[in-house]
């Protein structure tokens, strides 16, 4: 049976989340305090692998391939806009 989890994520550039392999990335938003919220959809009984996510401001850099575009999140009343991709890989996308 599947469940959905709920994370928070630090609104950093790349960063990762061990999920049960097939987990389906449903919505990112901002819940009272301003902390990016992941909801996804997991079968428990899977096994981990690790995921990547790339979140970008507006008006910033953003790599060619950036990766699936999960959703749009403000945070500080709006004043911050942030942008949500699943990456291919732990680099992001980003050109080293």
């Amino acid at each position: 049976m599947k469940t959905i989890w709920k994370f928070e994520l630090t609104p950093n550039r790349t960063q990762s989340l061990p999920l049960p392999h097939g987990a389906q990335l449903l919505t990112v938003q901002t819940k009272g305090d301003d902390a990016p919220l992941l909801w996804v959809l997991v079968d428990p009984d899977m096994p981990l692998e690790e995921r990547y996510l790339g979140i970008y401001t507006t008006n910033t850099a953003v790599p060619d391939e950036p990766g699936r575009y999960i959703g749009t999140f403000l945070i500080y009343e709006g004043s911050l806009e942030f942008h949500l991709f699943e990456a291919a890989g732990p680099d992001g996308g980003l050109q080293t």
